[in-house]
């Protein structure tokens, strides 16, 4: 049995042990799940088209490009960075599996890595494009929007509510992926998920700050 690639795309939001069991058995898993990293990667470039037009304020970069100018920069590293962060985290838990179990290979777990990134983000990423496209079009003022993110505000509140829900959603769906593939135990699953995370998240951050 296979799925079309939105009932994929829903199965991994309400059941996705059982969704990702049935994904690394489908011929046209890739496809599938890189137009799942996809969708996030539109959705994330079009965030920091937003912010050039709306006079968005980057964190100092870590790369050496100007910080008044780097989202005109960025909006080109943004898609680019999560699909290289995505076959990153995948090939460095792919290695490291084979430390407990010869069970599953790369494309498996490249895909459920796929879905579980596309889905996850969206915690974030619904704030981050409706907030930035008002910003684009004035309604609000993106500077004083970003100052309040970075003060004691409610909206700061809300902010740290979501990336903790962004955190908590990829280390699930990371760790449902991991055992859907490798069959390993929980806690083992679950210390892979943390390190694939930890490597997308910060291989993104380096492009994306």
């Amino acid at each position: 049995m296979h799925y079309s690639f939105l009932q994929y795309y829903k199965g991994v939001i309400f059941h996705p042990g059982r969704t990702f069991g049935i994904l690394t058995a489908d011929e046209k898993m890739l496809s599938k799940s890189f137009r799942a990293v996809s969708i996030t990667a539109v959705l994330y470039t079009f965030v920091y088209i937003f912010l050039i037009f709306g006079g968005g304020e980057p964190f100092k970069p870590w790369l050496d490009i100007p910080q008044e100018t780097y989202y005109r920069y960025n909006v080109f590293f943004c898609a680019p960075s999560m699909y290289l962060g995505w076959i990153l985290s995948a090939g460095v838990v792919h290695l490291l599996s084979r430390l407990l179990t010869s069970a599953g290979n790369f494309e498996q777990i490249l895909c459920v890595f796929g879905f579980g990134i596309g889905i996850a983000s969206w915690t974030t990423g619904i704030h981050d494009f409706l907030t930035s496209l008002l910003g684009a079009i004035q309604v609000i003022d993106q500077g004083q929007f970003e100052h309040a993110l970075n003060a004691p505000t409610v909206w700061r509140t809300i902010l740290w509510i979501l990336m903790l829900a962004y955190l908590l959603w990829f280390i699930i769906l990371f760790s449902k992926g991991v055992k859907s593939v490798y069959a390993v135990e929980s806690w083992k699953s679950l210390i892979l998920a943390i390190i694939g995370f930890a490597v997308y998240q910060l291989f993104f951050l380096i492009f994306n700050r």
